[in-house]
């Protein structure tokens, strides 16, 4: 692919505003509520600098270090990031690129790839699990999690419910059936691009967290989901699936 490679996350980000469709790209670029968390983060990292000092005895010198026992290259981790599935490899892809370049990975429990997936690619990940459920429902999926080779836990304790924005969250459907794709069909075809990635793959975009574990629900269906992992939410609604696939799908009527 021509000019593949970038310099910074900014020209990232201007290409992918060119390639992804609008509802996509918003909802990437966008943060919850009014979105101070994410500006406060940017702003945290800007009033960070670096001294260069080029004279010196460089063999000395490293960024590597360990995080719960795991072997860093340099201080980063993968953030946890949901449905990542605007790509056809999705979190297997930023695994891959992760685990070249010796950093672990933060797997969502939203993710559109399963956990199983995600830590043969990987072989540091870190899963990520909401505060949610009962404690069998959180013990099966740490345990599901540690099978799978996961190497640490990080929970989530700020998050209950689905949070909206001040500006309103862009309409993603959780499956690519006719309505959506004559609702969606101005945007995505100004970006054949991206349209073409899934084509090559004889599969349509699929954005909801459920896609990535319908491979482990079938391999695992003798597994059900019990009535203690039906838990209501402050709006009214059920919480479906986490025995069956191992993560929190979506909330839905009762």
């Amino acid at each position: 692919m021509a000019n593949a490679w970038f310099e910074t996350v900014a020209e990232a980000q201007r290409r992918a505003q060119r390639r992804l469709p609008a509802s996509v790209y918003g909802a990437l670029i966008a943060g919850s509520e009014k979105g101070l968390s994410m500006r406060d983060n940017l702003d945290s990292f800007d009033q960070l600098g670096f001294a260069p000092h080029v004279a010196g005895n460089k063999a000395s010198r490293g960024m590597d270090t360990t995080v719960m026992g795991q072997q860093l290259s340099m201080p980063v981790i993968i953030s946890p990031t949901g449905v990542q599935a605007v790509h056809p490899q999705g979190e297997l892809a930023v695994a891959r690129a992760a685990a070249n370049r010796g950093i672990p990975m933060g797997l969502s429990s939203f993710a559109s790839k399963s956990v199983e997936e995600v830590a043969q690619a990987n072989s540091s990940t870190f899963f990520q699990i909401y505060w949610s459920g009962d404690r069998d429902t959180l013990a099966q999926r740490v345990e599901r999690a540690r099978n799978a080779g996961a190497k640490g836990i990080i929970v989530t304790l700020d998050w209950s419910f689905s949070n909206g924005r001040d500006w309103g969250s862009p309409w993603i459907p959780e499956k690519i059936n006719l309505k959506a794709a004559f609702k969606l069909a101005p945007e995505v075809l100004a970006r054949p691009a991206w349209l073409w990635s899934f084509a090559k793959t004889g599969r349509l975009p699929d954005l909801s967290a459920e896609h990535g574990q319908a491979r482990e629900r079938r391999r695992r269906s003798s597994v059900r989901t019990s009535s203690g992992c039906r838990r209501r939410c402050p709006r009214g609604r059920t919480l479906r699936g986490c025995v069956a696939s191992g993560t929190v799908r979506s909330w839905s009527r009762a």
